[in-house]
């Protein structure tokens, strides 16, 4: 069997060590487990002429157009939009996903991004760069907010464990017939989404970008929110409709935004977005983490495992969700 890794070029806490090699050779003998460079597309092309698995983190895996030979397509990321091209979603070839690697960083990157808001940190650090000693009159506290978490897969829910842990009153959105996990309150449907945001002072979107979630919140859902509400939006940048969001802003209509995802990546520069003193921007990194690659690996060779046995993959997308 041979496995193409792409390497993300440029980017140190997604390099494949040779441990990580090693590990994959490790799950049987008749593996040949090759790594190439990102910025290499012709060496990726000529590696992927015999190869029957092609993975790496998502931006790092090229668009694929000719997948005849191909088994089988792996993104060390949750999301796989980059991957799901017309001619795989046709074809016989499996995608397969990271997905819960990121639960731990994400989780506390959103716990992060609330604290900010609550203890006012963005204003304070200002404050600082001005050299100015001056205490902010509007610091509050998270224990006793109100968390609405759309989304309870394994970052949702490990967001949810955080958010408990320091007094946050927690209820989510999610499928419908999911039972209420352990953390969490209150239990919404999707069609019950409307209901559940007037209470909440954060709303966190760990949601994919899917057909079904694109656009999901713009003006109409911003309307049903309190006007000092926070949104936050760690999943992807799709599902925010973000010209409504700016504008949902400007009015005042909700108390601010932390966006760790945009519609558009890298955020252009024109954004109004950067320039708002109620919006948090990082770029699209909450689930990074020296960890990174070694839970990515470890995720990949139990999903190797099972195909070699001939069994499901843990971690199979299902092409037509797109998750």
């Amino acid at each position: 069997m041979r496995i193409v890794l792409v390497e993300a070029e440029g980017v140190p806490l997604h390099k494949f060590e040779e441990h990580h090699l090693e590990k994959v050779r490790a799950v049987d003998p008749s593996i040949e487990a090759v790594r190439v460079s990102s910025a290499d597309q012709g060496e990726i092309n000529r590696q992927l002429v015999d190869a029957d698995v092609l993975a790496g983190t998502l931006w790092a895996i090229p668009p694929i157009t000719n997948v005849r030979n191909l088994k089988w397509i792996h993104s060390f990321s949750a999301g796989v939009e980059r991957v799901l091209t017309p001619e795989v979603k046709a074809s016989d070839v499996m995608v397969g996903n990271c997905s819960g690697i990121h639960a731990i960083p994400i989780a506390e990157h959103i716990l992060g991004f609330m604290l900010i808001f609550t203890r006012k940190f963005y204003s304070t650090f200002q404050k600082q760069q001005q050299k100015t000693w001056e205490r902010n009159q509007d610091i509050t506290e998270l224990q006793g907010k109100v968390v609405l978490i759309v989304g309870l897969g394994h970052i949702g829910s490990e967001a949810a464990r955080l958010a408990d842990a320091v007094g946050v009153y927690v209820i989510a959105v999610d499928r419908e017939g999911e039972k209420k996990k352990e953390r969490v309150k209150e239990m919404y449907s999707s069609e019950q989404l409307d209901e559940a945001l007037p209470q909440a002072d954060f709303v966190v979107l760990c949601l994919p970008h899917t057909q079904e979630t694109h656009h999901l919140f713009g003006m109409a859902k911003f309307r049903r929110m309190k006007d000092t509400a926070v949104l936050i939006n760690i999943g992807r940048g799709g599902v925010v409709y973000e010209q409504e969001l700016i504008e949902a802003l400007q009015q005042k209509m909700i108390g601010g935004a932390a966006l760790d995802v945009t519609e558009t990546e890298p955020l252009p520069k024109e954004s109004p977005l950067w320039d708002m003193e109620n919006v948090i921007i990082t770029p699209h990194h909450s689930g990074w983490s020296e960890k990174y690659m070694d839970r990515a690996i470890d995720v990949f060779c139990a999903n190797l495992k099972a195909y070699l046995r001939g069994e499901r993959l843990p971690n199979l997308v299902d092409k037509e969700r797109g998750y």
